[in-house]
């Protein structure tokens, strides 16, 4: 049987923020992180060996977008947020998918938990925007 061979293409990785592109201006080495929040399942044992699988419902999830100090993309995450707090909690579509694989998220509650922090020095840095997504539909697929 051949070795499987593929190529990876950060291009490939789409990701949308209240059905605005967010595709330019990445970060220069992880731009995007998805972090389920809590396990699916946990375990309890008795003291005779006997035990249980409790399933947990709550599939919160982080997903976290690096982009370049310079990024267009900082002032439309900005946008959203300003807008969703005049709003008084504005919930937006997210959508992520590898265009070159089968991993994907889709939610359509998804909110900004707050504006990033900033720094400036020397050299250009990054941003970071985290998105507290509810109840997303994953699957973590090849690339």
């Amino acid at each position: 049987m051949a070795a499987r061979s593929t190529v990876y293409s950060a291009d490939e990785v789409t990701c949308m923020v209240g059905g605005l592109n967010i595709e330019s201006g990445r970060g220069d080495d992880e731009f995007l992180k998805i972090e389920q929040q809590e396990d699916d399942f946990s375990y309890k044992a008795g003291i005779d060996g006997e035990g249980v699988f409790s399933q947990n419902k709550n599939t919160y999830t982080l997903v976290t977008i690096t982009l370049l100090q310079t990024s267009a993309g900082n002032a439309i995450l900005s946008g959203l947020h300003t807008a969703s707090k005049l709003a008084g909690g504005l919930q937006v579509p997210v959508y992520v998918e590898d265009r070159k694989g089968s991993s994907m998220l889709i939610s359509a509650a998804g909110m900004i938990t707050k504006m990033p922090d900033e720094a400036w020095a020397k050299e250009a840095g990054v941003t970071v925007w985290t998105i507290g997504v509810h109840q997303p539909e994953r699957i973590v697929g090849g690339h």
